[in-house]
């Protein structure tokens, strides 16, 4: 129900270019909805609070249209599913319930579920509340052995109390917790079960009677009932899809909600003990821990330091996306909600943070000699590194399942990219290059050089560049025909498939015109005519499939 943003952020900008310009807080509601939409079919929402005013604006685009068009101000706003974000209104309960001393952090689902689950595991009893809140209990990110989205999809939407109570009695953990920040969907619902078992109440009347209601949020809500008409239709692309109900998960997804409701709710916790959430809102970003080289509170993450803090989450279901933005400093809080699982609304919401965290853009001349004592694969943890490649005169950089990108020189072993707000230093034991540090947007992430091997080439020569680029064409027997789009960004290639979004695509070393992906196991080979033109791409998934070039632009 969430991305993983850390790891994800160097390869936000796939979807779509950075804007000449970059989105901030100051930018036009409209523009920033806009952008948050991108090319997709659907709605999408933004509410910005800054310097005392409110500014709301919503667009629309109808499948397979071009223009878009604005919902007038006096109709009322669409609702929108906000995925995740419902943990940091899980995570405002808690903080309510431990400022009352009603619970504590360190209480244990041992103690706290005696009588109701049979324990078999003195790890899984040991689990604390502070643990959950924080991704450190152990728990993975869904429950079970699950294969494929499908299954993960069911479990998130017909789990109930008594499965997940199930789920826990059988569950076994690597160790006892605390662990490393694991992100978990599962551990998040049991709080939000916990709760409800607490209070004697379902998690969506906690949540009205203690947060909606006395903040005035009367479009926050678990259940449409009357809101029904309202609720913006989800996409997966240009494809309609369904909407996610949830049970026992409640409480780490299941509200919908407008941009200008959560936009109430960021000023609630931004006005701290005075304000109508009193000392549960100074409570919840208090740090508890570190998820990814971001400190966390009650689950809402924290960036940056002293008076430079932002808080944030995101939220993702099968076809809305979320962003939440609070500004410590300034009390300016951004929302962002869309009706397409596509829309490019990561890259409209870290320009906004980049804005908030600019880095130098001064680049330095470093020819391509200095450059190549930087390129190297350097690994955070076994599931997550950097590749730093050297090709066409530039340091590109690109995490795990991520597309490379460029870093400009600003200084000595120290690389930006003002875009995405990255800055990254490399660190040295004498005249060696051994770790690099990625400071981005408020979250610091550290890596160990390794001695695997960097891919050569990495990317796609400035040369080539425009060789591959095209839309080509799949024709299939009894059924419709498959199109594929090929581009190539700053040597990164993309191919789209389908309905599916681009996906990045690498150089396979010693094989000419073949790519592997990372994200799925899949390769593409491209064919040439006897003029040496590339005149067709073979998929190679599951099978094969052959598309034809028929346009030499995407």
């Amino acid at each position: 129900m969430r991305r993983v943003v850390v790891t994800a952020l160097l390869g936000l900008a796939l979807a779509c270019g950075a804007h000449a310009q970059l989105l901030s807080v100051a930018t036009e509601p409209v523009v920033l909805a806009r952008a948050a939409l991108g090319p997709e079919a659907g709605s999408a929402s933004v509410a910005v609070w800054r310097e005392g005013r409110l500014g709301v604006a919503t667009v629309r685009r109808a499948p397979d249209a071009a223009a878009v068009t604005q919902l007038a101000a006096v109709e009322p706003p669409p609702l929108f599913e906000i995925g995740s974000i419902s943990k940091v209104f899980t995570g405002v309960l808690l903080a309510q319930a431990v400022e009352k001393g009603e619970l504590g952090l360190d209480d244990t689902l041992g103690n706290l579920l005696k009588g109701k689950v049979d324990f078999s595991s003195a790890d899984v009893a040991a689990i604390t509340l502070r643990q959950l809140m924080t991704h450190s209990s152990c728990l993975p990110r869904q429950f079970g052995s699950l294969r494929g989205r499908a299954a993960i999809v069911a479990q998130i939407r017909e789990t109930n109390r008594a499965v997940l109570w199930a789920a826990l009695v059988s569950q076994k953990l690597p160790g006892k917790g605390p662990c490393s920040a694991l992100y978990s969907n599962y551990g998040v619902a049991v709080v939000g079960e916990v709760l409800s078992d607490h209070f004697g109440k379902p998690w969506s009347v906690l949540v009205r009677d203690n947060i909606a209601l006395p903040l005035g949020m009367s479009d926050t809500v678990q259940h449409l009932g009357e809101k029904a008409p309202r609720f913006a239709p989800a996409f997966d692309g240009q494809l309609p899809t369904t909407a996610w109900d949830m049970d026992a998960f409640a409480g780490a997804g299941a509200l919908r909600s407008t941009a200008s409701d959560l936009v109430l709710f960021g000023r609630a916790i931004l006005a701290g003990r005075n304000g109508p959430l009193a000392a549960a809102a100074e409570r919840i970003v208090e740090p508890l821990g570190v998820y990814q080289g971001v400190q966390i509170g009650y689950a809402i993450f924290v960036r940056g330091t002293g008076a430079k803090r932002t808080y944030a989450h995101d939220g993702l279901t099968g076809g809305y996306q979320a962003q939440l933005m609070l500004a410590a400093d300034t009390g300016d809080v951004v929302a962002l909600l869309a009706s397409n699982v596509q829309a490019p609304m990561g890259q409209t919401m870290l320009e906004v943070l980049a804005s908030r965290y600019p880095v130098n853009s001064q680049a330095i001349s470093m020819d391509a000699e200095q450059l190549r004592q930087y390129a190297g694969v350097y690994r955070v943890n076994p599931d997550l590194a950097f590749v730093c490649a050297v090709q066409d005169g530039k340091l590109y950089v690109r995490a795990t399942r991520n597309g490379f990108k460029a870093y400009i020189p600003v200084g000595v072993d120290l690389f930006t990219r003002p875009a995405g707000g990255a800055q990254m230093r490399f660190v040295r034991d004498g005249n060696e290059v051994v770790s690099l540090q990625l400071d981005q947007v408020g979250s610091v992430t550290r890596a160990r050089r390794t001695s695997e091997p960097v891919p050569e080439p990495a990317l796609v020569a400035q040369d080539l560049a425009g060789a591959y680029a095209g839309r080509y064409v799949a024709t299939r027997f009894l059924k419709s025909p498959i199109e594929f789009g090929v581009r190539v960004e700053g040597g990164q290639m993309l191919v789209k498939g389908g309905n599916f979004p681009p996906t990045p695509a690498f150089p396979i070393p010693g094989k000419p015109d073949w790519f592997s992906a990372e994200v799925v196991p899949a390769r593409v080979h491209f064919e040439r005519d006897a003029g040496g033109k590339v005149s067709a791409l073979i998929l190679h998934q599951n099978g094969e499939t052959r598309a034809l070039r028929v346009t030499d632009s995407p």
